[in-house]
């Protein structure tokens, strides 16, 4: 719209009633002076402005004052919380590794001796049916189970009778100490006595080699060089308690490791203790072992981690061999735990910031003896929740002011909604319009109507926009055209480059190897023209022949596939009946040992017999190509719907499922061809005339081998169904 004067605007201020109500749209201006200039909204917007800014001001002041005072006391008291935990749990596991000692030096005496359990003892021992020792029943002790891995003679019946005298302390430990779940003493030659009782041929795996789990290894000379004992990363237990960790000890005789005891400890046994803490502030702790894993997790943490914690296992097999907790449970490799990682790597007691489901206040402390890390776990929400009530309560009083405020300028708000009722009238509606216009326009709407204002900018305006929009329907209607149109060349194009790609690739394998060999053959008769005999020159001119006889028949193949591109040659037309072909057709290409037949008995025409024998004879030449020299090919035939269905069945590798789409392009090679003759026509071709008699072929593939079916119209066919 057009800028007037300032006198413009003094002359309009000054014009009588009678001017002012004479039809017509009247410029725009004058109804933003008669609708703001007349109201006192600056003063009102200044005195709310003020009083919002000094409110939010306080507000914030003591808002922030607040979660500074319970940031800090929250942060000593988690961290003073998982300190005291943390020594807590040392001491605990540190009863159970010297419990663990206690159980290897008795097992290296216990070896070192000459027991010899009673008879009754030795009854419970029976062999396995591949050469192993299992306790057949339970008299309330031990349980035992040789693998048979190594061999069991009566060298290892002697170790079993003299580990025997270990049953009265296993069980000793076990019920003074109520975190041990199970208690086991297994040997370098895979012999495992554990306490308490189970049927360890059910559970164990035959021929398990004990020494290749991580409750053997990790105790040997190479990873505990201190022959003290160590705590071990969570498994699976292979004796059928689920998830745990093992404090295990090594068992050296001299400079010989015997076997390894051990502990076990359930992971719901360790989470059951962490719920039973006392933690204000919703919080939780959950144990970290020294790799990064979260060992043990109450139900809180698996919410906030979302992670379902691992304490049983299905056993619906033996475990073969060590099995951890999946990387989501390590908090060194996931991305929302980095901060507390880092800060776990540089000291042992600290506190960070994460961002789990919600935010949350970490405080850690390190488990000496394991190593291991203690994290005790607040939502920073429920630590605030004071400061947020009392900025609630503050939000409330000015709230409460607010309205006061606003009711002693309810008067001046009607004056004005009275103002502001009549310019809606006039402008506001056509404003809404003309925006309702503009979004349609913008959606891609260009076909729009305007019903006209009495302003006359805004009918100016919406006019416009209107023309505007159609021009832009015009030329948007324009480019869409040149965009199919260029789309189409574009896809035209590639489609060419893909063909001279493949066809100078092809043409580059194929003709590589016939002119070598004739150039290597005529360099032969060249040197050693005056010594070979003519039965060596009939070998050698052979050899050239077939050479030149592969790139003759290469290039009658392209003349062949371009000649059809232009349809300047078509197949002579005639009917035959397909049974008999399909049968004489098989039995001349495939031998007779490799041949298998599955024809129906239906007596169906085609309509062209030289493209039936084309297509047919190429598949068979494929299959029998890419097949194993003594795999049979399948040549099935029926009939159904007046389609006749053709199929060449080969036991070959099969072809990638990306390749398949590009199966019966021109030149097109796919992987398994490599080292093989061919140009990548002969598909192409047998596809290429089907389609003229409206036929086609599908193929199907998988590793066991290649289905390629030609499907061709018929007449005169009994119909009988596709066998299963």
């Amino acid at each position: 719209m057009g800028v007037k004067s300032t006198s413009h605007l003094r002359a309009l201020f000054g014009e009588n009633k009678a001017a002012q109500s004479r039809s017509g749209p009247v410029p725009l201006r004058r109804w933003f002076w008669r609708s703001y200039f007349r109201t006192a909204i600056i003063p009102l917007l200044f005195i709310e402005i003020t009083f919002l800014v000094i409110y939010w001001v306080s507000s914030s002041l003591v808002y922030k004052e607040n979660i500074a005072a319970v940031s800090d006391i929250s942060e000593k008291f988690l961290t003073d919380v998982a300190v005291r935990e943390a020594t807590s749990i040392s001491n605990e596991l540190s009863g159970i590794s010297s419990a663990t000692d206690l159980f290897a030096r008795q097992s290296l005496k216990a070896l070192q001796g000459n027991y010899d359990p009673p008879a009754s003892e030795k009854q419970r021992y029976a062999r396995t049916s591949y050469g192993g020792l299992y306790t057949k029943y339970d008299n309330g002790t031990t349980a035992s189970f040789y693998s048979g891995v190594m061999p069991v003679n009566d060298e290892q019946i002697q170790k079993v009778w003299k580990l025997a005298a270990l049953d009265p302390l296993m069980m000793d430990i076990k019920n003074s100490n109520k975190s041990v779940s199970s208690l086991y003493f297994n040997t370098f030659d895979s012999y495992n006595r554990i306490y308490p009782y189970f049927q360890a041929e059910e559970q164990y795996p035959a021929k398990m080699d004990i020494p290749s789990y991580n409750f053997y290894y990790e105790a040997d000379g190479n990873h505990n060089p201190a022959r003290k004992a160590v705590w071990t990363d969570s498994y699976i237990d292979p004796a059928g308690h689920g998830w745990m960790v093992s404090s295990i000890a090594p068992v050296w005789n001299g400079d010989k490791l015997e076997g390894v005891v051990g502990l076990d400890v359930t992971l719901d046994t360790m989470i059951q203790n962490l719920m039973s803490l006392k933690l204000p502030w919703d919080a939780y702790a959950i144990l970290v072992d020294r790799q990064g894993r979260i060992l043990a997790m109450p139900p809180a943490g698996e919410e906030d981690f979302r992670l379902k914690e691992l304490t049983n296992h299905r056993y619906s097999e033996a475990i073969q061999s060590d099995t951890f907790k999946p990387d989501t449970f390590n908090i060194f490799k996931r991305p929302d735990t980095q901060p507390l990682a880092a800060a776990m790597r540089k000291v042992p007691n600290g506190q960070v910031e994460l961002d789990l489901k919600t935010p949350v206040q970490a405080s850690f402390a390190t488990v000496t003896g394991p190593d291991w890390h203690l994290v005790v776990l607040a939502p920073t929400a429920a630590i605030r929740a004071d400061a947020e009530r009392l900025r609630d309560r503050l939000e409330l009083v000015g709230l409460v002011m607010l309205a006061g405020l606003l009711l002693f300028y309810v008067g001046f708000f009607v004056f004005l909604y009275q103002r502001a009722r009549e310019m809606s009238r006039r402008v506001a509606a056509p404003l809404d319009d003309i925006s309702s216009l503009i979004r349609r326009i913008g959606m891609g709407d260009y076909r729009q109507e305007f019903a006209g204002s009495e302003v006359s900018e805004l009918n100016e305006v919406g006019e416009r926009l209107t023309q505007t929009g159609n021009q832009l329907g015009d030329a948007n209607q324009r480019i869409l055209e040149q965009e199919r149109l260029l789309s189409r060349a574009l896809m035209r194009q590639r489609q060419v480059n893909e063909e001279q790609i493949r066809f100078v690739r092809m043409m580059s394998h194929e003709l590589r190897t016939p002119l070598s060999l004739i150039d290597s053959g005529a360099q032969i008769i060249n040197r050693k023209a005056e010594t070979l005999t003519p039965d060596d020159l009939r070998a050698r001119s052979g050899k050239l022949r077939n050479a030149v006889q592969r790139i003759s028949q290469l290039l009658h193949k392209l003349v062949d596939s371009s000649v059809m591109d232009t349809d300047q040659q078509h197949a002579e037309v005639s009917g035959v009946h397909l049974q008999p072909l399909v049968l004489e057709t098989a039995s001349s290409i495939i031998p007779l040992e490799r041949l298998r037949l599955d024809i129906a008995d239906i007596d169906v025409v085609a309509e062209d017999s030289a493209t039936v024998a084309i297509a047919l004879r190429t598949l068979i030449d494929n299959a029998l190509l890419y097949s194993p020299e003594d795999a049979p090919v399948t040549v099935s035939l029926w009939a159904s719907d007046d389609v006749a269905s053709i199929q060449v069945i080969d036991r070959g590798p099969g072809i990638p499922e990306e390749e398949l789409p590009l199966i019966g392009e021109r030149y097109f090679r796919g992987a398994i061809t490599t080292g093989k003759e061919g140009a990548g026509i002969g598909i192409y071709v047998a596809r290429k005339l089907l389609e003229r008699v409206d036929g086609r072929i599908e193929v199907t593939s998988s590793s066991s081998g290649t289905i390629a079916t030609i499907l061709i119209p018929v007449r005169c066919a009994t119909a009988v169904e596709q066998p299963a």
